[in-house]
């Protein structure tokens, strides 16, 4: 594209995008999670000036600011999400050097005033926070972008590159890409050259929970130490009917087995105590118990925070979420805990794993016989489960400080004026 043509398509692609959310705005506000810190996403009150301005969709993108932290300390950072439930992740991060933000709505304008009032050295992108505003903004400042643990589907591709002439002209000065497949799909937006593979953030912090010893478990005095224990992990609605088939099943297998029921939303608790009541299966709930759980009975857990606690006791775990389409739940908590799990076959969520880890370390099955057999089969010792998942983690660790070396050559600029 021609220099003149090109300035000529940014400033009109500049002022259309203004206007349609100058029209589309006000509507976004009818969202009752948009309207969640409506003050900020306006663009209302002043940061304190920061180096550096991260940005993260929402939780799972927050929680990787940590990692980043650990290796900016004293360095001023201010990190902005889309969601509450970001603000709640960045809010629990001890930090002196941090302050946070909801990240006011993409229009260039109240883009450059947070610039302006922050003044960072960088800005810095998790994942796939490709935001026009800003990237404009920025580049109209001076301001260097670099995208870290950034990842892009084929389907995301196929829109962005619609735009990929324009957004070339507000293109990042780095990106740090989780695989090579993430690194060629950014570099057919922006350019080959500003892409590497630093690999997953999400490693650095992975099997990061201690293993818990059954001495000092607060759940011990719950489950017989003779019985078999098998931990029911973040169990979704979708998928309620499925389950109920295997714990029919796994008590056919073995009368004398305590399951462990964990939903992953406590407003199931009572949906879940009808469906054990009309199937005739004894169960108690988690709250009500104060001793021993009865061999053969099922126990409904209706108490936060325990479920680590739980895999630390069970001898074989299934992770839900995967038996429906809803990309599936943490199944590297039971690893650390020296269990070996099972889900279902939809495990979307965690394709950043690998897909070496299942077979080896994760049995994957749509089949509810076969996971039984598989939760029914006797455990090999937790210690040589942990660490072959930890081995397995390890080969995979160092994006953090990959990321950061991105980052850093940065932060000896001047910031913008």
């Amino acid at each position: 594209m021609k220099p003149r043509l090109a300035q000529a398509s940014g400033l009109l692609f500049g002022t259309l995008y203004t206007l349609l959310w100058c029209l589309a705005g006000p509507l976004t506000f009818l969202s009752a999670r948009m309207r969640q810190g409506w003050k900020q996403r306006l663009g209302i009150g002043a940061p304190a000036p920061c180096e550096i301005w991260i940005q993260g969709a929402s939780a799972g993108e927050c929680a990787l600011v940590a990692g980043l932290l650990e290796h900016l300390r004293g360095v001023p950072v201010l990190a902005t999400t889309c969601t509450s439930q970001g603000l709640e992740v960045l809010g629990r991060m001890d930090s002196p050097d941090l302050q946070t933000r909801m990240l006011p709505l993409d229009l260039p304008l109240l883009m450059g005033r947070m610039l302006d009032r922050a003044r960072p050295r960088v800005v810095v992108l998790l994942e796939t926070e490709i935001w026009p505003g800003l990237l404009m903004a920025c580049a109209a400042r001076g301001v260097p972008v670099v995208v870290v643990n950034a990842r892009m589907t084929a389907k995301s591709l196929a829109g962005y590159l619609f735009l990929g002439p324009l957004l070339r002209r507000w293109a990042p000065q780095r990106i740090g890409a989780m695989a090579p497949a993430d690194a060629q799909r950014f570099g057919l937006i922006f350019g080959a050259q500003c892409t590497a593979v630093t690999g997953n953030i999400k490693f650095d912090r992975a099997m990061s929970t201690p293993l818990m010893a059954r001495e000092g478990n607060p759940l011990a005095g719950l489950i017989p130490r003779e019985r078999n224990f098998i931990a029911l992990g973040s169990v979704r609605e979708q998928e309620e009917t499925l389950v109920l088939e295997l714990i029919r099943q796994l008590r056919e297998g073995d009368k004398q087995c305590v399951i462990g029921l964990f939903p992953r939303h406590m407003h199931r608790i009572p949906a879940w105590q009808g469906l054990l009541a009309r199937g005739e299966i004894p169960f108690a709930l988690r709250s009500t118990l104060d001793g021993q759980a009865q061999p053969g009975s099922v126990v409904l857990w209706d108490k936060f925070g325990e479920m680590n606690p739980a895999y630390a006791l069970a001898r074989r775990a299934f992770v839900g979420g995967s038996l429906a389409r809803l990309g599936g739940q943490n199944f590297l908590e039971p690893l650390a805990q020296g269990v070996l799990p099972c889900v279902g076959p939809h495990t979307r969520n965690f394709d950043w794993v690998g897909d070496e880890i299942f077979g080896s370390l994760v049995f994957k099955s749509e089949s509810i016989p076969e996971i039984t057999r598989f939760l029914l089969t006797p455990a090999p010792p937790r210690s040589e489960v942990r660490e072959a998942a930890l081995n397995y983690v390890r080969a995979r660790q160092g994006a953090t400080a990959a990321s950061i070396e991105l980052i850093r050559p940065y932060l000896h600029r001047s910031p913008h004026a």
